[in-house]
């Protein structure tokens, strides 16, 4: 699974989850991390608490796991 995938299929709880969190779940460094996650943001994917330094899965972001795969 690509690291983009795994971040989404960890926050489909639509909790909240630390940014320490998701990186320790799918090894990546901080640097690939941020990209990815600014890209999700970006996409409007995920929500980002910068304050709290965590993240949380958007409706959109749900609705894109739910899309049939290939």
């Amino acid at each position: 699974m690509k690291p983009l995938d795994e971040i989404l299929e960890l926050l489909k709880d639509s909790q909240w989850h630390s940014l320490d969190e998701i990186r320790a779940q799918v090894s990546l460094s901080e640097d690939k991390l941020k990209e990815i996650i600014r890209f999700l943001e970006e996409q409007e994917f995920i929500s980002i608490d910068k304050n709290k330094m965590r993240a949380k899965i958007s409706p959109l972001g749900l609705t894109f796991l739910e899309l049939p795969s290939e």
